[in-house]
């Protein structure tokens, strides 16, 4: 009976042979699972690479225009007219400068030669770049939706300045939209906390900051109107109406966010400036409150990142007005001399 049974029982080693065989159809077929054939198509740019990198090129194009229309000025203008363009497009460049890259400069889309700029279409593109920067601005990532928002901001009132330096048309700066907080449905904000420290990285904190900034633009224009002569006060009192409808849509946005609107203060100490100088005083509580609607701008979204990109470009513009120094990015706290350095013209195109 056992003879019979071994007969039949086959042998070891096609036994072994069979398992190999079944264990090394299983590895393929699970690795033909997991790694599937490669469609061929690149993987997707993030929206907030493609923002910085348009910004990036149209930079070093608008720099080149500036530069040969400082190289071969028209009659009557000066090159020193441009300078402060090169200036500013190259420092604007430096800061676009993507942080993987090395100092490598993105690749310029299109190789055509461009036609020579003229002062009025060097404007015109000028201006057109900014808003494109402020528009991306509004729906990049945190960080690069701050800095697109300063680069815009500087090259729209770069080109409002030359427009006005050369009697040109100022270039339309599109709607002048204001913000509507009223009516819009209020939202979970679990991530909220009750009361902001005013150093936190929270979008509540950074609105915390705006209320109080704007709390103080109405204490010092309410002091300066008394102190200026008539047409400063004029002006002053224009920006004062402007200073409480923008506190009353800080408040508004604070509450739709389920933040806590900070108490006014009794008053605000006055620099010394005031005293001798208020309405250049006025220009420089303009230019310091950059910064605080700089960070509600990377720290929010939606509505309230909107109404942070056009009250940045409005307070740059006030402080302008005032006679205020101007940054190459407004908003944003940082040393020129920090910047990557970008490589020599004729290999900035990659």
């Amino acid at each position: 009976m056992n003879e019979q049974t071994s007969e039949k029982r086959p042998p070891r080693h096609w036994v072994r042979f069979a398992l190999v065989s079944i264990v090394a159809l299983l590895v393929i077929g699970t690795g033909m699972v997991l790694l599937p054939r490669d469609s061929g198509q690149p993987a997707a740019v993030p929206f907030s690479e493609t923002a910085r990198s348009g910004a990036f090129n149209d930079a070093l194009a608008l720099r080149d225009s500036a530069s040969s229309l400082a190289a071969a000025p028209s009659s009557g203008i000066g090159a020193g007219t441009w300078t402060g363009s090169v200036t500013l497009l190259t420092t604007h460049a430096r800061a676009l400068l993507s942080p993987v890259a090395s100092g490598t400069p993105s690749p310029v889309s299109s190789s055509a030669r461009a036609p020579e700029p003229t002062a009025s279409s060097f404007i015109t593109d000028l201006a057109a770049s900014g808003r494109k920067r402020l528009e991306d601005a509004k729906q990049a990532d945190a960080g690069t939706a701050r800095l697109l928002a300063a680069v815009g901001i500087a090259q729209v009132l770069d080109a409002e300045r030359l427009a006005s330096l050369l009697k040109l048309p100022v270039p339309s700066a599109g709607p002048d939209r204001k913000a509507t907080t009223s009516g819009q449905a209020r939202t979970s904000c679990p991530s909220v906390s009750p009361t902001p420290e005013p150093t936190a990285a929270t979008t509540d904190a950074a609105l915390a900051a705006a209320v109080r900034s704007e709390h103080q633009a109405v204490y010092v224009h309410q002091v300066a109107l008394k102190r200026l002569d008539a047409a400063a006060a004029v002006t002053a009192a224009k920006a004062l109406t402007t200073h409480e409808r923008l506190l009353e849509q800080a408040e508004s946005l604070t509450r739709l966010n389920c933040g806590d609107v900070p108490n006014r203060e009794a008053g605000y100490s006055l620099s010394t400036q005031f005293a001798g100088d208020p309405a250049a005083a006025l220009g420089t509580l303009e230019r310091e409150s950059l910064p605080v609607f700089g960070d509600l701008v990377a720290l929010s979204t939606g509505p309230t990142r909107e109404w942070a990109v056009e009250t940045l470009l409005a307070a740059a513009r006030r402080a302008a007005a005032w006679g205020s120094a101007q940054t190459s990015l407004p908003g944003l706290k940082l040393d020129d001399g920090d910047l990557p350095q970008l490589l020599s013209p004729a290999s900035s195109r990659g």
